[in-house]
């Protein structure tokens, strides 16, 4: 299909393709790239418009095929909104022909019947990431619009008619993350998720689209054998339990399924929080991530969720972020959920966010679960709660005997130098080399805590520590070098009762210590020898006597090799 405007355009006049000044004016600025020119509608012509200079008002005399040739050539437009075209389907066709070449607009609105045409089916417009079409699509426009919207590869949003082959054409699309549907626009997803042999990159996120119980219902029928949906977003969609029992039963079986979203469905209540624990439960779950945000949880649907996840081996992130009055989990809650956690060790990310019925009760309950050996927990999420100074000891005392933890997110609303100086002491209680080794040598993020917002020497030192946690190679390392910080001598006295045996691994011990600084790392050496310099004038004797036996035990061992040698020569001579 050519219709040859790239040959004509260097003697095309402005005036003879457009009908009135103020359409010549817009051409003029879509030819000239206008940096003010980012949106432009396409209408008839209507005297309440009056000389809006974004808008083209189509009259006889308007060619559509130029209008689309300089739309495909602009460079500036980010938007367009087409309520008219003309019954011609021949203008129409090289229109949509013609504005397959823009690449700068990004959404694109329809509104109207008798738009779409055959013409539409021939349009490519690959970097369009918005698509919304209000209009009544008769069958045979359904299938040019279907076959068109294969084409719009970029395409993030779509809000409009539902066929079984617009679906289709939907589910061929990469980058869609929302798409407009009903009950009715579920069941035929259903279609096609059926007549597509393979869902793009597995990711099917409906969020945001009023699905409701039936359509839920019907989605669920066709994930039961689906083995093409990894990621399942279904957030903000209007359903409950009825819908979510559905879903439940069909992913039980589901082996694909690692991303699940039903947050802010807030009809959910206990009888849907215990279906989703079935999904945990089954032995063909490898759920990874759920996200379970702005559904009440309360006491006993922590229960059932740590019940759930004290047998479950796969679910590595779990949210419950709430944000508002909305209440998702507070303190019996939290104290339930822990419970079953405490023998979990696959979850790494847990996100509380928001919870602002969660106090230091409920933080004082999560003890029992850090200090589990199989806790593995990496990540712990409890922003916008303003839990204050006891909430900061409990959480230090939570996290103090803790080897998973690395990252902790939270507000400082409320927290005084009090419990700042908690958290200094998790990280290193310079009291004695002992409680040093007993501190938390794994934590290395506050994120309340930055170093250009560091607003006293508390946090500072927190600081400070943190990164140490995060720049040595294990916790034993960060423990060492924080002991040699404080104690730079250390007393070599006590370990004189057990004669020399102690040196080898005093001096093991230092060779073992490194330091990310450079200058402390090399001091580390000076102490190493200080060390073995007390032992040598605490023990002289001992140490020459030492001494002595090495050298006498060498003495033999010469002798030894030399009488070996001579006998060896006795034996050749004899040959």
């Amino acid at each position: 299909m050519n219709y040859h405007h790239d040959a004509l355009a260097a003697g095309v006049r402005i005036k003879d393709i457009a009908s009135t000044a103020s359409n010549r004016a817009l051409l003029h600025r879509l030819k000239n790239n206008d940096p003010g020119l980012t949106h432009l509608s396409i209408d008839e012509s209507d005297d309440d418009y009056g000389d809006d200079d974004d808008i083209f008002q189509v009259r006889e005399g308007d060619d559509l095929g130029w209008l689309g040739y300089f739309i495909g050539r602009n460079e500036t437009l980010k938007s367009s909104y087409v309520c008219y075209l003309p019954g011609d389907a021949e203008q129409r066709k090289k229109f949509f022909f013609e504005v397959q070449r823009n690449k700068s607009i990004k959404s694109v609105e329809i509104l109207g019947n008798g738009i779409i045409s055959e013409g539409f089916s021939a349009m490519n417009l690959p970097h369009v990431t918005s698509l919304s079409l209000d209009c009544h699509l008769e069958r045979e426009y359904a299938h040019y619009f279907a076959l068109g919207l294969r084409r719009c590869t970029s395409l993030k949003e779509y809000s409009g008619p539902v066929t079984a082959e617009i679906v289709e054409s939907l589910s061929t699309l990469p980058m869609l993350d929302r798409v407009g549907l009903g009950n009715d626009g579920s069941e035929l997803l259903v279609e096609g998720l059926a007549c597509n042999s393979s869902l793009a990159d597995g990711v099917l996120n409906l969020s945001h689209n009023n699905i409701g119980d039936e359509g839920l219902q019907a989605l669920a029928s066709s994930l039961a054998s689906s083995g093409k949906v990894r990621e399942l977003r279904l957030s903000r969609n209007n359903f409950g339990d009825k819908g979510l029992e559905a879903l439940a039963e069909s992913l039980a079986h589901n082996r694909a399924l690692r991303v699940l979203s039903i947050a802010a469905n807030t009809a959910i209540t206990k009888i849907g929080v215990r279906a989703v624990s079935r999904i945990l439960q089954s032995r063909k779950c490898l759920l990874e991530d759920l996200q379970l945000d702005r559904i009440s949880i309360y006491e006993e649907g922590g229960k059932i969720l740590g019940d759930a996840l004290s047998i479950n081996t796969s679910l590595v992130t779990l949210s419950l972020k709430c944000w508002g009055n909305d209440v998702s989990i507070g303190d019996d809650g939290l104290k339930a959920l822990a419970l079953g956690l405490s023998r979990n060790s696959h979850l790494k990310n847990l996100d509380l966010s928001g919870n602002r019925a969660i106090t230091s009760v409920g933080l004082r309950s999560l003890k029992q679960y850090f200090q589990s050996p199989s806790c593995a927990l990496e990540t712990l999420s409890l922003s916008y709660i303003d839990f204050g100074d006891e909430g900061a000891y409990a959480l230090t005392d939570a996290l103090g005997q803790n080897k998973s933890v690395k990252s902790m997110r939270f507000d400082e609303r409320g927290i005084t130098s009090k419990g700042w100086d908690a958290f200094l002491k998790l990280l290193c209680d310079s009291s004695s080399p002992n409680n040093i080794y007993l501190s938390n040598h794994t934590l290395s993020l506050l994120s309340v805590c930055r170093y250009t917002q560091a607003s006293s020497e508390v946090q500072k030192s927190i600081l400070g520590w943190l990164k140490m946690n995060e720049d040595c190679q294990t916790p034993n390392l960060a423990a060492k070098a924080k002991i040699l910080h404080f104690f730079p001598n250390l007393d070599m006295v006590p370990l004189f009762q057990w004669n020399l045996k102690f040196l080898p691994l005093v001096k093991s011990w230092f060779e073992n210590t490194t330091s990310p600084n450079v200058e402390f790392a090399a001091n580390i050496r000076n102490r190493e020898l200080s060390a073995v310099y007390k032992f040598v004038r605490g023990l002289p004797l001992l140490v020459a006597n030492d001494f002595q036996h090495y050298l006498t035990r060498q003495v033999e061992r010469i002798r030894a090799k030399i009488s070996e040698l001579e006998e060896e020569e006795r034996r050749l001579m004899q040959v």
